[in-house]
């Protein structure tokens, strides 16, 4: 199959997709449905953001999200430099969420959070400066926690970013805390798996040998985990309603998530013992159902629907470009590329754009919409630019990254002319030693 042409069979899926919910993104208030008693109380905040709000989010985006990962990414180039930066990221952060706790309102699961970062935070820098000052000796045991807790400061600006979002648009609340979890962890843990294949292709070229196995075996711990979360949060694990009653929307949420943990075990199984270039199209095909189950799925509100569309559109596509993938890995496409083929960041895009799908398909996420006027193409819009934020993020960091340590060693060195020409005269040469033997056998018979 021709790279060109997988590729405007995913992209042509997509748009296809995108066009028909498009047709109908008018903010028919008579279309939304009867809107539940709850849904005034799900708008934009009435109270303006003070400055001291202001100056803790600018500080502390600027940390976590700049400072805090370049010194993190400068420890695994072994930079001379690193403690400075991350002892100024330590500094800017901890001022950011002294400034957040002066705004006033540190009884809320945001304000909570922030001192286990705080917590966090200090520990790693304690451990900088000692392995700096001398004061603990450079074991590999003490590196290696340095670097893990530099490698955590970037999931914990970002379970830091969906607390305080949550927190400050009043989301899951009013009793929907199980669904609400359900919606942001399995999103996230997409979105994670991504960024995840995108570094690893990144670092390690097109086939990951140093992952020593599939991607579809990293994918398929991913799909546990998300299938063992579904499976109990929908249906009132957390007493997220107030009745025993099954629902359709649960009867399905549940059945998604026994049908990721056990499609997970699977290719699990199968690729435990798999090389890298050996791929299954067992998660592929999971990504698939679910999405035509998505998309055939009928919420109470037509916009919580409409999202709900646009989630299982990106996981269609998804499992779409996954298979395109295999089938280009088995047919020898990629075994003398340096780097990934461009066809590979496909899958990684519609993985980013899975999660944040399902993450802001939850409820209270709609109901905001709907009294804030958006319309759904205006929220894909929203949503797939983050994506694409995102993936420009973790692609600076390993630019970031192959700047100071130097680009990594080629994997698959591609054929140059003469071995090409070379190769080609040995075969003939072959050939016809071959043929002169079959005459003389002839000739003798």
């Amino acid at each position: 199959m021709n790279t060109r042409v997988s590729q405007k069979i995913v992209l042509m899926t997509y748009a296809a997709v995108i066009a028909a919910v498009a047709s109908a993104h008018e903010m028919d208030p008579g279309a939304m449905g009867m809107l539940p008693d709850d849904a005034p109380l799900y708008k934009w905040p009435d109270k303006p953001m003070g400055w001291a709000l202001k100056v803790h989010l600018a500080l502390t985006l600027f940390a976590y999200i700049v400072l805090l990962p370049a010194g993190f990414v400068m420890e695994m180039a072994s930079n001379k430099h690193q403690s400075l930066v991350q002892l100024g990221g330590a500094l800017v952060g901890l001022l950011g969420i002294v400034f957040g706790w002066v705004h006033g309102h540190i009884d809320n699961p945001y304000a909570r959070y922030g001192w286990f970062a705080v917590s966090m935070l200090l520990v790693h820098t304690a451990l900088n400066l000692f392995l700096t000052l001398g004061i603990l000796k450079r074991s590999s045991r003490a590196q290696c926690m340095y670097r893990t807790l530099g490698g955590l400061q970037v999931l914990f600006a970002y379970i830091g970013m969906v607390i305080g979002i949550i927190t400050y648009l009043n989301l899951c609340s009013q009793g929907h805390l199980g669904q609400c979890i359900s919606h942001f962890a399995r999103g996230s843990a997409l979105l994670m798996g991504a960024m995840f294949i995108l570094v690893a292709m990144r670092l390690f070229g097109a086939i990951v040998v140093e992952l020593r196995r599939p991607i579809e075996f990293y994918i398929s711990v991913i799909m546990i985990t998300v299938g063992l979360i579904g499976t109990f949060t929908e249906h009132n694990f957390f007493q997220s309603s107030g009745t025993d009653e099954w629902s359709h929307k649960d009867l399905q949420h549940t059945l998604i998530g026994v049908t990721w943990f056990a499609g997970g075990l699977l290719g699990l199984l199968m690729t435990w013992h798999s090389h890298p270039r050996y791929r299954t199209p067992v998660p592929a095909i999971i990504f698939i159902a679910t999405g035509i189950s998505m998309i055939i799925h009928q919420q109470d509100l037509a916009m919580s629907s409409r999202t709900h569309f646009m989630f299982g559109a990106s996981l269609v596509c998804l499992g779409v470009s996954f298979i395109c993938e295999i089938t280009l890995l088995a047919s020898g496409f990629v075994k003398d590329r340096e780097q990934p083929a461009p066809f590979q960041y496909l899958p990684v895009f519609f993985m980013c754009a899975s999660g944040l799908f399902l993450m802001g398909s939850n409820r209270d996420m709609v109901l905001f919409l709907i009294n804030s006027q958006v319309d759904v193409g205006t929220y894909s819009l929203l949503l797939l630019s983050l994506c694409f934020v995102t993936m420009f993020y973790f692609n600076a960091l390993v630019d970031f990254y192959f700047a100071l340590a130097g680009p990594p060693e080629p994997k698959y060195r591609p054929l140059d002319d003469c071995e090409v020409s070379g190769r080609h005269s040995h075969s003939s040469q072959t050939s016809t030693l071959h043929s002169e033997q079959d005459l003389s056998s002839a000739n003798l018979a």
